[in-house]
């Protein structure tokens, strides 16, 4: 059983695995759930096929692994995994739920378990051959499956979704990261691609390029961008 762990980064290798498993499935257009986890989320889903994990300790980093990762993740249900990419079961239904317009229910299952403390999903959709990563009951990226040539793609899809002060907001229906820095502002991913922080505004494209938070504009102009915002909503 996984002990609760309230604080720490989600590990990043893992992140960085699985995203780039699932990037393999979308480029083949096929549908495909992981949900990574650093707590025991056993009674938030029903195993939909025999017990083959609870007993063995196989991690998704071994090799001979990915071949059977592949098959697992083409039957019903998600594949879940521990913080340091342990296989804790397959073939799971999500009993917590959460609608995306304009999605189906791998959508919806990812949403809903991602809401639960210490738990993220990553998907693949057979409709559009995107990948989705989903934390804190919000999906924070979409990802096109062509992007994902490289392995240090994957590696800064792993260093940004790690951390663990990110959160999510949404604002009119578009979810936003949270990155806590400061008191007054804390981070926002504008249509998945600029983070701001109290630096400035970071381009999302240049960071997952070069690892760096490249800042694009000073915190003056930020606090301007903030206050209009602030202002078109209460005039709404």
């Amino acid at each position: 059983m996984l002990r609760k762990k309230r604080n720490g980064n989600f590990n990043k290798k893992v992140i960085s695995q699985v995203t780039q498993l699932v990037n393999e499935m979308a480029n083949k257009k096929k549908g495909s759930f992981f949900i990574i986890t650093k707590s025991d989320i056993s009674n938030k889903y029903e195993r939909l096929y025999p017990d083959l994990f609870s007993k063995r300790k196989i991690s998704i980093f071994r090799k001979e692994t990915q071949t059977l990762l592949l098959a697992l993740l083409e039957l019903d249900g998600a594949i879940v995994v521990d913080n340091s990419g342990i296989i804790i079961d397959y073939g799971v239904k999500v009993k917590k739920t959460k609608i995306l317009l304009g999605h189906g229910t791998r959508h919806s299952a990812a949403r809903g378990i991602s809401s639960v403390p210490n738990v993220m999903s990553i998907i693949s959709s057979e409709e559009d051959g995107k990948v989705r990563i989903f934390r804190s009951g919000e999906m924070v990226a979409e990802i096109n499956p062509k992007s994902g040539k490289s392995k240090m793609f994957f590696e800064r899809i792993g260093e940004l979704f790690s951390k663990p002060e990110l959160q999510v907001a949404t604002a009119g229906g578009v979810a936003s990261i949270l990155l806590k820095i400061s008191p007054w502002i804390a981070g926002i991913v504008f249509t998945g691609s600029w983070i701001v922080t109290k630096y400035g505004i970071v381009s999302l494209q240049d960071f997952l390029k070069t690892g760096h938070l490249v800042v694009k504009k000073q915190t003056k102009q930020i606090k301007k961008k903030i206050n209009k915002k602030k202002k078109k909503t209460k005039k709404k």
